[in-house]
């Protein structure tokens, strides 16, 4: 019997759970799409005001996403990842799930995802809607418009295969 347990990381939490998290970006993005590791992590603030949904299998992390707070109202889900090993294994609803709860609990109704296009299905069988009508840059205030091309020294990098599209969902009012 596989134990597993579903943390909620945030900056003052144990090192070790940053660690796994980024271990499973690696793995699922770095290694299972190619995506250079540059890329994958340009722009992080490790240090910053974490929140990440972490879920670790007999002591190994296996799943995570984190959440981010990038205008009044709403709370955006990103970076959501499972090892390669652990993927279709339904992981990803119970990452969704949390993370919806949590951000829920700051009184927060609006949710929206910056997916990739391959994984929308994914988000719409959650309950995620897709809107084409919204530019999702408008959900990364504090960054660089993202397709201003690679980084620099990663021109040699093909194209990744995917595109991004936003998909969103308004939760339920508790009070309702």
């Amino acid at each position: 019997m596989s134990k597993m347990e579903i943390y909620r990381v945030t900056k003052d939490s144990p090192r070790w759970q940053k660690i796994g998290y980024n271990a499973i970006r690696t793995d699922a993005f770095c290694f299972g799409q190619n995506i250079p590791v540059e890329c994958e992590f340009e722009g992080d603030d490790l240090d910053g005001d974490l929140n990440i949904v972490l879920i670790v299998k007999n002591h190994k992390p296996v799943a995570g996403l984190r959440i981010t707070y990038p205008l009044e109202g709403v709370g955006k889900i990103e970076r959501v990842c499972t090892v390669r090993e652990e993927q279709r294994s339904g992981l990803g609803r119970i990452m969704i799930a949390e993370a919806e709860k949590w951000i829920a609990e700051r009184g927060i109704r609006h949710i929206v995802i910056d997916s990739q296009d391959r994984a929308a299905g994914f988000y719409h069988k959650c309950g995620y809607a897709t809107n084409l009508e919204v530019d999702p840059d408008i959900y990364h205030p504090n960054k660089k418009k993202r397709h201003q091309g690679p980084p620099p020294g990663l021109e040699d990098v093909p194209p990744l295969g995917f595109t991004c599209v936003l998909v969103e969902k308004y939760l339920d009012d508790p009070e309702e």
